[in-house]
């Protein structure tokens, strides 16, 4: 697929103006969508396919994160510090530093905010420690699928009445002189491109 084209300026015409425009509605995106609707912004997620599915969909859907609250309730000792060194360890220091203490500040909070907010229910995988991992940490739904892990991320994002365009490909990007966003153009089924407008602070 072609990379968007960069138009200079904001988009032409009344269109409609948005805080946070995601594309992809896979787990990720659906994840910021909600978390984002928990602070009081409103986002629209815009996705490519008929139906949200993405990697998520056909993988284990498996997620690894410290310091949660099922790992709590089930006495696993684990931490962001220590989930950062095992991600260090595995990649042999090749990822990049501020990457790894991202990932393992946020995603203990974002499970369990999925959980305590959205009502997605995680259990803790065990019996045997994932390669790489130094403690308990792999979360999954109960259906210990990727695709059921979409499905309860879908209907969370629902019910919190997330905005989705679904058949929406992103092809325009349009920037100010200082290179930040202000607008994006998507194509719809019918090769017709639509605009939003990033909504002014």
């Amino acid at each position: 697929m072609s990379e968007p084209v960069v138009r200079h300026g904001t988009p032409p015409g009344d269109v409609p103006e948005v805080p946070v425009a995601i594309v992809g509605a896979g787990a990720c995106g659906l994840t910021a969508a909600l978390l984002l609707k928990d602070a009081g912004i409103d986002a629209v997620l815009l996705e490519r396919d008929a139906e949200p599915s993405g990697s998520t969909a056909l993988s284990s859907g498996f997620v690894p994160a410290p310091g949660t609250q099922v790992q709590r309730a089930r006495g696993v000792e684990d931490s962001v510090e220590q989930f950062a060194a095992d991600i260090r360890a595995k990649t042999k220091g090749t990822a990049a530093p501020h990457l790894v203490q991202a990932y393992a500040h946020a995603i203990g909070p974002a499970i369990d905010a999925l959980g305590t907010r959205h009502g997605i229910a995680w259990e803790l995988m065990d019996g045997f420690l994932y390669p790489g991992h130094s403690a308990l940490r792999m979360h999954a739904v109960p259906e210990r699928t990727g695709a059921g892990l979409m499905q309860r991320l879908q209907s969370a994002a629902q019910a919190a009445g997330v905005d989705l365009l679904t058949q929406a490909i992103v092809r325009e990007l349009w920037v100010d002189d200082a290179k930040r966003i202000t607008g994006i153009g998507y194509e719809r089924p019918d090769g017709h491109i639509e605009h939003l407008r990033r909504s002014e602070e």
